[in-house]
């Protein structure tokens, strides 16, 4: 969807670079967490220009000591998080609460969204977060969601999070574009010209090595169609600190939370966090401890 939108869009546009290409907000919700029976919050706050932002806040099935801390979701860039919170609920079965955010423009939250805006969202959100007190925050960031994560963490030093995880997200706005005009033979000599159109400011490749004070755990599928895996493989490479690599097989873009064998090895890990364990060994090791 990701890629055909982009090209789609590009054409109508005439390749003006505009940075509405990366955000395909759909205002209504197709679901709530209520029908599901969670216990969960509607949660409603404002960005740092005082727009108005719509997000779910999903309370952890277990208390007390069970309880482990938040996941903060930060979904890719279609639709809205109606959508998107299939793919993390099931964490609140494992003692994580789960909060998950619009942007600006997406569902019920106002504005018109951009590389800038989404950040300062993103970082609103994590200032709720904090104000209600909560602690042992990861954020996953899933494609777009991923950039804006780290553009969040790289422009805000006063943010520290327990962890990062960036879910097939790409390394450089630029390149991406480029990668999809690749694919058509009727931009494919046009490819690196067209791409100078469209900024690289927020790229996550700018903030990736500055983020080593945070643990970080890149994740990517061999056959994504949508963002090659070369995009985390590059992340990684840029990265200093505690990291991880883990790569899929045979799974399409945002479909890796959803498949059963992943889910399992992503709770093993979050129990296990900060230390980062190979994909294969992440239960393996769990299970020796327990």
């Amino acid at each position: 969807m990701f890629a055909r939108l982009i090209f789609t869009f590009a054409l109508i546009l005439g390749l003006s670079g505009c940075q509405s290409l990366f955000f395909w907000p759909t205002p209504e919700l197709v679901d709530s967490p209520k029908r599901f029976g969670f216990n969960y919050e509607n949660v409603e706050f404002q960005s740092s220009d005082q727009t108005r932002l719509h997000g779910w806040y999903l309370s952890s099935a277990l208390s007390g000591e069970n309880n482990r801390g938040t996941v903060y979701f930060l979904h890719g860039n279609a639709t809205n998080l109606s959508y998107h919170i299939a793919n993390l609920y099931w964490l609140t079965e494992y003692g994580w609460n789960v909060f998950i955010i619009d942007y600006r423009g997406y569902g019920r939250s106002e504005g018109e969204p951009d590389f800038q805006s989404v950040i300062q969202d993103a970082s609103s959100g994590y200032q709720w977060l904090r104000d209600r007190g909560e602690e042992n925050i990861i954020i996953i960031g899933q494609s777009l969601g991923g950039a804006i994560a780290t553009g969040m963490l790289g422009l805000n030093k006063d943010i520290r999070v327990f962890g990062l995880i960036l879910d097939s997200t790409f390394a450089s706005h630029r390149e991406i574009f480029r990668d999809i005009l690749g694919k058509s033979w009727l931009f494919w000599g046009l490819q690196i010209p067209l791409s100078w159109s469209i900024s690289d400011d927020y790229a996550p490749q700018n903030f990736i090595s500055g983020l080593s004070h945070t643990p970080l755990l890149i994740v990517h599928s061999d056959a994504d169609r949508v963002i090659n895996k070369k995009h985390s493989e590059s992340l990684y490479a840029r990265a200093g600190g505690v990291k991880r690599l883990w790569i899929a097989q045979d799974l399409q873009h945002g479909a890796i939370w959803q498949d059963k064998y992943w889910q399992q090895q992503l709770i093993c890990q979050l129990a296990q966090w900060p230390k980062l364990m190979a994909a294969e060994h992440a239960c393996s090791t769990f299970a020796s401890q327990n």
